[in-house]
């Protein structure tokens, strides 16, 4: 199974299949939690002045050994080593997606 499908079947089981969302992995194997906790919660933090978009963690997304890991959600783009800076990016992207109706 594919990593993209593994994250969609991941956001059918949340009942998240259309809604603009930012994924982070918080899984023990890519990156230690001092690196994933700060990011979860400032990007809960970054995200609280954007109901339109959503944040969820998993376990594990697949992509081991090159965390933090996020992706973006429901167009699936993953990306490596994430550090609070590039997730805002991740965030201000799905908020003009939103805003274009293209989430």
């Amino acid at each position: 199974m594919s990593k993209h499908r593994k994250l969609r079947k991941q956001m059918a089981k949340r009942g998240l299949e259309r809604e603009p969302t930012l994924v982070i992995c918080t899984g023990k194997t890519c990156a230690p939690r001092a690196e994933t906790k700060p990011l979860v919660e400032g990007a809960r933090a970054y995200l609280a002045a954007y109901p339109e978009v959503r944040l969820e963690t998993v376990g594990c997304l697949h992509v081991c050994k090159q965390g933090p890991i996020a992706a973006t959600f429901p167009k699936i783009k993953i990306k490596k080593r994430v550090d609070l800076a590039r997730a805002t990016k991740l965030v201000d992207k799905l908020v003009a997606r939103a805003a274009r109706g293209n989430a």
